[in-house]
């Protein structure tokens, strides 16, 4: 009865890690060109890296002359992980472009998932970004 229980167990705790992969398909041919952004990358947490790794920043104007990117995150670990995130703007003389209250914004990426965030500049002078990652710092 022991080794029916430990098999039974072995076999749903199988299932339940072959569960937490994914695969994804998407057009080989896109229609879409991106404007990729060199970026300056700044690490203080190496393991921060792991679980929100900055893949590509993808840059473009909106309609109305706004300056917008989009950040593409890859969870290179196999668990789902939250990441906290904000965005500074700054002018053309690299002056930040005073927010009411920076905005931090939570977001769970799946194991091995990748998920865009973004943003658009609060003004037309908005010229440049800044974004900050942090960890889950909120306890459950």
């Amino acid at each position: 009865m022991k080794i029916l229980k430990t098999a039974i167990f072995a076999l749903v705790s199988m299932g339940l890690a072959a569960c937490s992969s994914m695969n994804t398909v998407e057009n080989a041919d896109k229609a879409g060109v991106k404007q990729m952004v060199n970026d300056k990358r700044v690490t203080t947490d190496s393991g921060l890296s792991d679980v929100a790794y900055v893949a590509g920043i993808n840059e473009t104007k909106t309609v109305s002359g706004l300056r917008k990117v989009q950040v593409e995150l890859v969870n290179r670990t196999d668990a789902v992980r939250n990441v906290n995130y904000c965005f500074e703007w700054y002018d053309s003389t690299g002056m930040l472009i005073n927010a009411p209250a920076p905005i931090w914004i939570t977001i769970a990426i799946d194991a091995g998932e990748s998920k865009f965030i973004s943003s658009i500049g609060p003004t037309p002078d908005a010229s440049d970004f800044r974004l900050k990652l942090l960890g889950n710092v909120r306890e459950d």
